[in-house]
Formats: structure tokens, C-alpha cells, sequence
């Protein structure tokens, strides 16, 4: 599983070394329902690192129980 941290909230999500960042956005956004569009994933709590779309989390060196960071588009505006 990954902890997926944005502002005061963690989500504890299961999630398959094979996942891409598509899959876990898509988790994410079963969960809190905000589409996956608005949805970004980073590596790092400043948001240098975003997460590879196309690769899985294991290329990318996802461990088990690491935080990943998310931020949502504002709504109305191409703005996260």
C-alpha cells in the first residue's frame, strides 16, 4: 500500500507494484470522487517529482508504505 498525503488528509491505498500513476489516480478518484483529470501525483511534498503516467510504480522505485503527494486542478482554472 501507499499513503497518499494532500493538505491535513492521508489516503491509505492499495496499490500493485505494476500500477501506473493513471491506476492509482483512478483509485484515488473512486474514493473522494474527483475526476481522475483533476488529479496529480508527485514523489516529493514540494511537487518536483511528478509521478511517470506511463510507468509503474516499481520503475519509478515505489516502495511499500512510502508517501506520495497529491494536489487537485482548481476548480474553473487549469491551476493546481
Amino acid at each position: 500500500y501507499v499513503r497518499i498525503k494532500r493538505k491535513n488528509t492521508t489516503i491509505f491505498l492499495y496499490v500493485l507494484l505494476s500500477d501506473t500513476a493513471g491506476d492509482v489516480r483512478a483509485k484515488i478518484s473512486a474514493v473522494n470522487k474527483v475526476p481522475v483529470s483533476d488529479i496529480r501525483l508527485f514523489l516529493d511534498k514540494n511537487g518536483d517529482i511528478p509521478l511517470d503516467e506511463k510507468k509503474s510504480l516499481a520503475d519509478q522505485k515505489v516502495e511499500n508504505d512510502q508517501e506520495l503527494y497529491m494536489v487537485f486542478r482548481k476548480e474553473g482554472s487549469d491551476e493546481w
